[in-house]
């Protein structure tokens, strides 16, 4: 099986070493199961694919904004950049070898890149997370009333402060556990709360009606990346509620602005298509 060098902001060297973050594992099994190539995790510098995740302004962020020196600078490689998007919005898209642009997380992604010199042309928009059920397909019935995914790094604070106030058929999600079985998770609730962006583009891959949870502890990025999605989504997520007022029925989790937007296929079609490795 080919091999193709990508950037994550946490998996290590070896894929599976360490519980890893539920978004930057799903390039593993994307490049495998959807075009049967073995995804090699490397140094940003030997990139050449950035993939799931906010991480189109790691660089920048890791280097807090400094450019790049010039005898570092590696213009002879080319790292191809499908699906991903900027965590922040003072960031850049800066790295040592040069970036081309095949897709995007978001409208609002694609806008940024003009700022950063780089020509976006008409790339495709999307997350690959979308792609999740041309590989695992839904199972055919519903095993949870309402499923929560706590960012991963607010996990113990949530479990600690809810996990014994939860109602009947009620249950929270590892988002650092197995990326299949999160997604069957995900897949076979009735509604998610989810304060993690990909717990809420996964149900919208699923057709699963979710809302915006606010965090329970201090997580990266300012919000750029929620907006983003939802720019391509083509509907609000509406403000992080407060999981305290779910629990007191003061959120009407049947309200409109809580059903899923599931991808159309045309943008579907074109993400898959401009997947630059074949």
């Amino acid at each position: 099986m080919r091999k193709v060098r990508v950037f994550s902001a946490s998996v290590g060297k070896h894929f599976g070493e360490t519980p890893e973050n539920f978004g930057d594992n799903l390039m593993h099994h994307l490049l495998g199961e959807l075009f049967q190539l073995e995804a090699e995790y490397v140094h940003y510098s030997k990139a050449e694919l950035l993939g799931v995740g906010s991480v189109l302004d790691a660089y920048f962020r890791r280097k807090r904004g400094e450019p790049v020196k010039w005898f570092r600078k590696l213009p002879w490689r080319t790292m191809q950049v499908w699906g991903s998007g900027f965590m922040a919005a003072d960031t850049r898209a800066i790295w040592p070898q040069s970036i081309k642009i095949q897709a995007v997380r978001g409208p609002l992604s694609r806008e940024r890149l003009k700022e950063t010199g780089v020509s976006p042309g008409d790339i495709a928009l999307g997350d690959p997370a979308l792609l999740l059920p041309q590989i695992w397909p839904a199972g055919p019935s519903k095993d949870c009333k309402v499923l929560i995914a706590p960012h991963f790094v607010t996990l113990d604070v949530f479990k600690k402060k809810y996990g014994d106030r939860l109602p009947r058929h009620w249950e929270i999600l590892d988002l650092l556990k197995e990326p299949r079985s999160i997604a069957s998770k995900i897949a076979g609730a009735e509604f998610v709360i989810s304060s993690s962006l990909h717990g809420l583009i996964v149900a919208d891959a699923y057709n699963v009606p979710s809302c915006w949870m606010a965090p329970h502890a201090a997580i990266k990025g300012d919000g750029f990346k929620f907006d983003d999605y939802a720019a391509q989504r083509g509907k609000r997520l509406g403000s992080a509620v407060d999981f305290d007022d779910v629990l007191a029925g003061k959120i009407d989790l049947e309200h409109d602005q809580y059903k899923p937007a599931p991808p159309q296929e045309a943008a579907m079609a074109k993400l898959l298509a401009s997947f630059p490795f074949r």
